[in-house]
């Protein structure tokens, strides 16, 4: 009997291993997904930015020839 019990503590304990790295590695994805989705928003707040500094660069070109065609 004793020998079936050391079995079987042996199995929780395998298990609850698992389990630690189980956690370890969900929180680790989480934590991923966290920085990914921070990621891409800051990507796409860059990307609005720059286009607006480029359409305003284009408006003041397209004004400034417009200016020298009226002239």
């Amino acid at each position: 009997m004793s020998e079936e019990i050391s079995e079987v503590e042996q199995m929780r304990a395998v298990a609850s291993d698992r389990l630690v790295w189980l956690r370890l590695m969900e929180k680790a994805v989480n934590d991923i997904d966290s920085v990914m989705v921070s990621l891409k928003r800051d990507i796409h707040e860059i990307s609005q930015q720059v286009a607006k500094r480029n359409a305003d660069l284009q408006l003041e070109k397209l004004e400034e020839e417009n200016e020298i065609i009226e002239d």
